[in-house]
This record gives structure tokens, C-alpha cells and sequence, in this order.
């Protein structure tokens, strides 16, 4: 089971093909006059607002991802420097630390990555960096991105255990490119955030399919409440732990608005990319 845990991030994160629904583009929060919208409309208010998360067009951020055993010893560690669209798909990821340097985008149509400089096509060769940036990419965007996907939300109803109390929202997601059936997200009664979140994964190379995500040390960056820690464990049918810490991942240097142009997340020459006569 451990090691197939460096693709646990396949938590509601997409496969990244043409299939992928792309945001949209409508500037008022989707979200139904309910309970599960009123909770997530708390969340986004309570993550900085929406007109704050939508006046940022695109983020970049270095994570840190630790992978462990159930000893809690150090399997991996791996560093990439994230570059996202916010509101269109767009995301690229690339290496730090690494004696050949590793390069995955993704522009909404395609995905492509190379790894000193060579094309990698493999799905072995690809699978780790791929789910590694397209679930990255939308753990930023929670709780906003709720408001801009087509997910089906439903409130469960609250929860209490190891001294927080929580209301609790399933997130239904039908969109065939994320391998993920549903997740429920744990909201903070106090502070209105995502605390943290249970999901069923559909993997065949994942010998486990529950997981819980705990979201930690919020702090304030561009105007927006964003967790600086991810702790990821193994769970039951219920939502509770039955494991110790399998992975370990830290956010940090985030910075908004950087204004990258549209073809860095395309795929370059190198990668089967276009043609300098077009």
C-alpha cells in the first residue's frame, strides 16, 4: 500500500485530457440557496471573499511533498515550483533539485512533460508529476472552486471529534476526468474553512481508495485565507483515520498575478508542440 501513496493525490484532482471541463466564466458564485450552498458560501467569505479570489487571474507556489512509511520514515521528497491558471485550465509544474529537470503542463487540451529535455510519453514515466500538479492545482482553488466547477453538493449534516466541531458537505463529482467518486468537505464551525477532507478514489494502482486530507496552518497571502500544511492519512467507509501520516505536503512562497502568457503552459517543440512555421 505505501508505495503506490505518491499518487494519493489523485483526490479530486482530474486526468487531464481533452475531456476536462473547463471553469466557468460567469462572475457570481454557482451555488444553490441551501444549506450545503450557505456553508460553502461561508467558506469562500471566510477564505477572503469572492470578488478577492476573483480579481487573481493565476498563483505560483512551491510544494514540498513528503512521503512516508507507516514508521514514519522518509520514503521521497519532492519539490516543484507550481504555476496555475485560476479561473481557465492552465497548469505547469517544474522541478527543483533535480539533476534532470522535470517539466509537466497542461493547457486544458493536452498534457505534456519532459524530463531533461526529452519528451516523456509513458504513463509509468508520467503518472506521479501529472496528479502530483492537476490535484495541487485545485486544492489552491478550494472552497472557490466549488462555485465555478460543475460539482452536485449536498449537506450531511455536523460532526464533532478530536476537539473541533464541523459542518460536513459532499461534493458529487461527475465529471469523468476526475477519478474520484465524491469527497466530503469538513468545515470549521469556528473559522468557516476547509479543515479537512474525505474522499473515496477510483485508482486501480491504488491499493487503498479512502483518504482523509487535513489542511493546516492557514495564513493570509494576497488577500485569501490558503492552508500552508496538507497531512494526508488512510481512512474507512466513515471518514475516520485507520493509519498513521502517509504524506506530508507543504505550500509555501505563494504569489499571485504574475501574468504569464498562454503558450507556457503549452506543449513546446520538444514535447510535440507546434512548429516555428505554425
Amino acid at each position: 500500500m505505501w508505495s503506490s501513496l505518491t499518487l494519493l493525490l489523485l483526490l479530486a484532482a482530474g486526468c487531464a485530457d481533452s475531456s476536462v471541463t473547463k471553469l466557468t466564466s460567469r462572475t457570481e458564485p454557482q451555488l444553490a440557496d441551501d444549506e450545503a450552498g450557505r456553508i460553502v458560501r461561508r467558506a469562500i467569505e471566510a477564505g477572503g471573499g469572492w470578488e478577492m479570489w476573483r480579481q487573481h487571474r493565476d498563483a505560483e507556489f512551491v510544494a514540498t511533498l513528503t512521503i512516508l512509511t507507516p514508521g514514519a520514515e522518509v520514503v521521497s521528497e519532492t519539490i516543484f515550483l507550481h504555476k496555475i491558471l485560476l479561473h481557465e485550465p492552465g497548469v505547469r509544474v517544474d522541478s527543483i533539485g533535480l539533476i534532470e529537470e522535470v517539466i509537466f503542463g497542461f493547457d486544458g487540451g493536452r498534457e505534456w512533460m519532459l524530463r531533461g529535455g526529452r519528451a516523456v510519453t509513458s504513463v509509468a514515466g508520467t503518472a506521479f508529476t501529472r496528479f502530483h500538479a492537476m490535484a495541487d492545482a485545485l486544492w489552491f482553488g478550494l472552497p472557490f472552486v466549488l462555485a465555478e466547477r460543475p460539482v452536485e453538493l449536498s449537506y450531511l449534516g455536523s460532526e464533532s471529534g478530536d476537539g473541533r466541531q464541523w459542518e460536513r458537505v459532499r461534493a458529487g463529482l461527475s465529471d469523468a476526468a476526475i477519478p474520484a467518486d465524491w469527497m466530503v468537505l469538513y468545515f470549521d464551525v469556528e473559522t468557516g474553512l476547509v479543515d479537512q477532507i474525505h474522499a473515496h478514489v477510483n485508482a486501480e494502482f491504488l491499493a487503498h481508495s479512502l483518504w482523509v486530507g487535513r489542511m493546516r496552518d492557514y495564513r493570509t497571502v494576497g488577500g485569501l485565507r490558503k492552508e500552508r500544511r496538507r497531512l494526508f492519512y488512510p481512512a474507512d467507509p466513515e471518514g475516520k483515520i485507520i493509519g498513521p501520516l502517509a504524506a506530508e505536503e507543504i505550500v509555501e512562497h505563494v504569489r499571485f498575478d504574475n501574468g504569464w502568457a498562454r503558450d507556457l503552459f503549452s506543449a513546446p517543440l520538444a514535447a510535440g508542440g507546434g512548429s516555428p512555421a505554425g
